[in-house]
């Protein structure tokens, strides 16, 4: 296995909020990202799945440094990068860069896409105008567009070109890491396909790693090497990504992929339903923070919060109830 490009080390994120400042008490704070751990190796991609309101968008304004860390650590290339500033912040956003969700809301409707692809490489302040013409338009080829496309606005592309101008921005200054935080999920079932390919022969291409934000879990099945689970900004499953495919161990985990069409025609996955609704990150339950919805819950799931564990499966899980690895003889 490739070396470890990113690491996230109990990354944690709560927000105060406006007036109760003073107040007594944790629900003055939203615990939006909670002792969240895992690691990004080169060349490979992380799935970063759960529900919305789980942590996963948060998580990945903290890896951009455009949120601070209430606690933890960001390894890049095994170099702190949480508290970096000048010179060796601007060398980390360089190496790692994002591609959003909605391209159109990405893309500034009073500039030309050139514009929009040689902002960065302008902030660098290395390159001269011809260089960055050049390397506009190396750019689009790149991603499949044609020079001219440097000329025109956002609202002259279709929702997927504009995708491939937001994935040539994000390669502008030959960034080690994206983020891709939900890069398909506004575009049409047809266009999608065509991005993921896009991404993956990129990926091949400029040896990228990639950290991909998804609640699709067909897509994240398809491109990702390892896979994070999250619940109420907690990780509560991780491991590789044919291993909790296959196991999912969480059971959490396992009602997520019961929705889904398992990897083999010939096996079948009773539909797992959640009961009742997300907690409030404001008042999070205590003990296991799963244990509202979990059809497993016991005592003392309320009492303690279960640690993350490797499991006879292969995964990690933060449950009382999984088989540690120990029980089967496995180192």
């Amino acid at each position: 296995m490739s070396g470890v490009l990113l690491e996230a080390i109990g990354l944690t994120k709560r927000y105060a909020l406006p007036g109760r400042l003073f107040r007594k008490g944790d629900r003055s704070v939203v615990h939006a990202v909670e002792d969240v751990s895992f690691q990004v190796f080169e060349g490979g991609t992380l799935g970063l799945i759960g529900e919305s309101g789980c942590g996963k968008s948060t998580t990945a304004k903290l890896l951009l440094r455009l949120e601070n860390v209430s606690a933890g650590r960001i390894m890049f290339a095994g170099q702190e990068v949480q508290n970096a500033n000048g010179r060796e912040l601007r060398a980390y956003r360089s190496n790692v860069q994002a591609v959003f969700q909605d391209p159109y809301s990405s893309l500034s409707p009073r500039r030309r896409v050139g514009d929009a692809i040689a902002e960065p490489l302008i902030a660098a302040g290395a390159m001269s105008k011809a260089q960055i013409a050049a390397r506009v338009a190396e750019l689009l080829e790149v991603v499949g567009l044609s020079g001219r496309a440097a000329t025109l606005y956002p609202h002259e592309f279709s929702g997927g070109q504009r995708q491939r101008i937001a994935i040539a921005r994000g390669l502008a200054l030959q960034p080690r890491l994206l983020i891709l935080d939900e890069p398909v999920s506004a575009l049409d079932v047809s266009i999608r396909a065509q991005i993921l390919n896009l991404l993956q022969d990129l990926q091949e291409r400029f040896g990228l790693s990639y950290l991909l934000i998804s609640h699709d879990l067909d897509i994240v099945a398809h491109m990702c090497t390892n896979v994070v689970v999250m619940y109420l900004g907690r990780v509560v499953e991780a491991g590789d990504m044919s291993d909790v495919r296959r196991a999912p161990q969480h059971p959490y985990t396992q009602a997520l992929f019961s929705s889904v069409l398992p990897a083999h025609p010939d096996r079948r996955r009773e539909r797992i339903k959640l009961m009742g609704p997300l907690p409030s990150p404001l008042d999070p339950p205590s003990g296991c923070v799963f244990r509202t919805r979990c059809p497993r819950v016991q005592p003392i799931c309320a009492e303690r919060a279960p640690p993350l564990i490797e499991t006879a499966a292969g995964s990690r899980a933060a449950c009382h109830f999984v088989a540690p690895a120990e029980s089967l003889g496995v180192a």
